[in-house]
């Protein structure tokens, strides 16, 4: 009589222990599907928003720039000279691009001249204004875009 109440208990038991394990197994996977996107939220609430932004403004031949950055970041800038279009709208007249590494450290307001500025475009001698643009990623491989900004009208002094 002891004989199978001793194999119902083992088999109690490897029943019990298979299904502990698959519990633990639908647990683990769940955990690794889900801490990639937890940590990104928890991270994005936790840095200041938006990560980049910037504000341009035109002189004579000379940009203005001034940027707020919230964390570190590499990608890709593009900056277009932009100049009125016949139907009232803007086309580009000059654009490059470059890459660039930005962290918190290098915000503020810059001035620089305007080919520098722009990777070598010359200032138009009529009303145009120039507009930039990031593709940015961050140290967790996370890629946003920001802009474009895009300075105010700018007609040079004759």
């Amino acid at each position: 009589m002891t004989k199978p109440i001793r194999r119902l208990n083992a088999a109690l038991r490897r029943d019990l222990s298979n299904r502990t394990l698959g519990v633990f197994l639908v647990i683990g996977w769940m955990s690794w599907l889900l801490m990639e996107p937890l940590a990104n939220v928890i991270d994005d609430h936790t840095t200041p928003q938006p990560w980049f932004d910037a504000e341009v403004k035109l002189g004579q031949e000379t940009v203005h720039y001034t940027r707020t950055i919230n964390r570190w970041m590499r990608g890709e800038w593009s900056a277009m000279v932009m100049i009125p279009a016949p139907d009232d709208g803007w086309r580009i007249s000059c654009d490059r691009s470059g890459a660039w590494t930005y962290k918190p450290a290098t915000e503020g307001t810059i001035s620089m001249g305007f080919e520098r500025f722009t990777g070598g475009c010359t200032q138009p001698e009529g009303m145009h204004r120039v507009c930039v643009e990031y593709v940015m990623e961050d140290l967790n491989g996370r890629r946003r875009v920001f802009g474009p900004f895009c300075s105010p009208e700018y007609t040079p002094r004759s």
